[in-house]
């Protein structure tokens, strides 16, 4: 199995991490399970959501695994403070092994402002925040796209209401299943039970 590395700050959203987790932490009937998803802190130390969960991290930055086959930077209110930077050594590992990398949310504008969407389609919460934010490092303006997730090579970005978007892109980015069945996933969240039957049955 190769692991998929997300990583948690002090107050992550919760809600954008655990439908993607379920997802590529489980074993497809008859098949070998592919990815085992792992945590990461900056600290062994429990890390809280906004939810109120606590959650210990598998590793720290200091002992994560030196390859991995993605990066999954969950949003949340922790990713403007200094301690965020602490992050990039292990974002550069991911850059330098072609590993996905994929932010959603608030860690999007951490991105951008440390100059990772200047060559790929993204999006994020907003163009205008990203520019505020990220300031002279961000020059992807032209490639910034209005749409819930958006996934160029091995690079998924999505606004913060997008959790099931971001999980589609990322679960399509990894291979993690076939597309049709990663779509009716997808389907069968976001329209709902019967809705998803009509579709599929159609």
């Amino acid at each position: 199995m190769q692991e998929v590395l997300f990583v948690l700050l002090d107050r992550y959203a919760d809600w954008e991490a655990a439908s993607l987790a379920a997802v590529l932490n489980s074993k497809p009937d008859d098949t070998e399970q592919k990815y085992c998803v792992k945590t990461v802190g900056l600290t062994k130390d429990g890390v809280r959501s906004i939810g109120g969960f606590t959650t210990l991290p598998d590793y720290t930055l200091d002992t994560a695994p030196s390859e991995f086959a993605g990066i999954i930077l969950i949003g949340g209110e922790s990713w403007r403070n200094p301690e965020a930077e602490l992050v990039l050594p292990l974002l550069n590992r991911a850059v330098a092994q072609n590993a996905l990398i994929a932010a959603i949310c608030d860690a999007t504008t951490f991105l951008g402002k440390n100059g990772l969407l200047n060559e790929a389609k993204h999006t994020s919460s907003g163009l205008t925040v990203l520019q505020e934010w990220a300031k002279e490092n961000y020059t992807g303006a032209p490639l910034y796209l209005e749409e819930e997730a958006v996934r160029e090579g091995n690079l998924v970005t999505a606004n913060g209401t997008a959790f099931l978007e971001f999980a589609r892109e990322v679960m399509l980015g990894l291979k993690a299943a076939p597309d049709a069945e990663v779509l009716e996933w997808y389907d069968f969240y976001k329209l709902g039970y019967y809705e998803a039957m009509k579709k599929m049955h159609k």
